[in-house]
């Protein structure tokens, strides 16, 4: 089998069934395979991010582009979605008196203790989070979408880091009434995902003709209505409004060929 002949797996970020990346998952499956032999696979995300490291012709989507990732992993030029940033989450009484925006920094000095996903990259935070490794419990399991909410909800850490979706998936109502969140001082309010492949020839390949279509007029409008999976209502309505702003009207291109002509 020729490298352009051999097929690409996309890594699936769907947890369960019900999960808003399914959407995502037919949509990309069934945009690469007009140009290329595709398969969905479904993997965690810890595992994900190794296998895009790797010489094995794999992408996936919705990933944060750093520095770090750029070294071993070929990003698109635009993004294919946009996340709330992470916040941090604890029980209302912990929380008490502090401001909407807290330092991690200044959290993790007062001796508390902080729930992390191994399987992520934490960005602005990753040198605090070294720097006070001893009082951080960096979860690495097949689901910790639901792993770190527990962790908090049996009072094993003082609080986590973690997305409104995976706290509002996994807390029951009479969870969520114990449970706040306030801002992280040191991210900025929004940060972009984007479609990724491993740096093979054929994950080029596929990045490359990604880069054309996410500019043509159909991909673009549908991307633009797509940052919502399981947000609040009111955090949905915010995230849509950063994801219109951050694209500009796209030229129309022709249609691409097939890769494995």
């Amino acid at each position: 089998m020729s490298v352009a002949d051999e097929p690409i797996t996309l890594l699936s970020r769907a947890n369960a069934a019900s999960d808003g990346f399914l959407n995502s998952d037919e949509t990309f499956n069934r945009l690469l395979s007009h140009a290329f032999t595709t398969k969905l696979q479904w993997t965690n995300q810890a595992r994900l991010i190794k296998r895009l490291t790797t010489n094995e012709p794999v992408c996936s989507y919705d990933l944060i582009k750093t520095p770090e990732r750029e070294q071993h992993i070929i990003f698109s030029e635009l993004p294919t979605t946009v996340y709330e940033q992470r916040k941090v989450y604890a029980f209302k009484s912990f929380l008490g008196n502090l401001p909407k925006r807290v330092s991690v920094l200044e959290l993790l000095e007062k001796n508390h203790t902080l729930g992390i996903d191994s399987g992520t990259s934490y960005k602005e935070l990753e040198p605090i989070l070294k720097k006070y490794k001893d009082q951080v419990a960096s979860i690495s399991s097949e689901d910790t979408s639901s792993q770190l909410p527990n962790l908090l909800i049996h009072k094993r850490i003082d609080m986590i880091i973690d997305y409104e979706i995976n706290i509002q998936e996994t807390f029951s109502d009479e969870q969520l009434k114990k449970i706040g969140s306030r801002a992280i001082a040191e991210y900025p309010e929004y940060v972009n995902g984007y479609f990724a492949c491993s740096k093979t020839s054929q994950g080029s390949k596929v990045i490359q003709a990604l880069n054309h279509l996410m500019k043509t007029p159909a991909i673009y409008n549908y991307l633009r209505q797509q940052p919502q999976h399981s947000y609040s209502a009111d955090t949905s309505s915010k995230i849509m409004l950063a994801h219109k702003q951050m694209f500009v009207i796209p030229p129309k291109i022709s249609k691409i060929n097939r890769q494995d002509k």
